[in-house]
């Protein structure tokens, strides 16, 4: 093997980290998304933090959650 084709892989491996490394940022990130909920009562998106409804104000502790089912 000669310094020419050893050169010339680790260029097309260092090409092919990169592009998996900017494949990998533009994938969408779903954190924040778990920090909301909706009143059961009212519909109003609250913070997940809240003990309380900032709509009706009753309280999120006591509400049932029924799971949603598709077809």
């Amino acid at each position: 093997m000669n310094p020419t084709s050893i050169s010339f892989g680790l260029l097309i491996v260092l090409l092919a980290i990169l592009l998996l490394r900017r494949m990998h940022k533009l994938t969408p990130r779903m954190a924040g998304y778990g920090s909301q909920k909706m009143c059961p009562y009212c519909g109003l998106i609250t913070s997940r933090s809240k003990a309380c409804c900032l709509e009706c104000g009753k309280s999120l502790k006591d509400a049932s959650v029924t799971p949603i089912v598709w077809k």
